[in-house]
């Protein structure tokens, strides 16, 4: 019997930081989430992805179509879940959507640099992780 996937949840900042910076922490963290997980995707946190990846302030670190791939090989990593759950737990309300979606696909880890998000620490058995903590804790399945 095939196994169901493990899901996770990875903030909008560290997918974006994965694209800028390619031999960055969060690049890192992207690379072992993929090998180890299916990433959760909505269509507000995609939504969020693709408005804050094309702002101008990131043209600078990405190559003619460097947004367009790095968006690419992410969406051949996720799995798209509806959105269900209505929880207001973040001192910024535009973060909920992350913990939402969590729950939303049984995601056991939220992997975010946001303080807002981060300060909640653990929310219904989802852990909020910072992408130094989930990388010194995964590392080592990685074979």
């Amino acid at each position: 019997m095939k196994s169901k996937p493990a899901y996770i949840v990875i903030d909008t900042n560290v997918l974006i930081s994965a694209g800028l910076l390619p031999n960055s922490k969060s690049a890192q963290v992207l690379a072992m989430a993929v090998e180890q997980f299916v990433i959760a995707q909505n269509d507000s946190t995609w939504h969020e992805l693709e408005t804050r990846i094309a702002r101008q302030k990131f043209d600078r670190y990405f190559e003619k179509d460097g947004r367009l791939k790095h968006l690419i090989q992410i969406a051949q990593s996720i799995k798209r879940f509806e959105s269900i759950a209505k929880i207001k737990v973040s001192l910024d309300e535009t973060d909920n959507k992350f913990v939402e979606l969590a729950i939303d696909s049984q995601s056991n880890i939220i992997i975010s640099g946001d303080p807002d998000l981060k300060s909640i620490q653990v929310y219904e058995g989802v852990e909020i992780l910072s992408p130094s903590i989930f990388f010194d804790r995964y590392q080592s399945s990685i074979k």
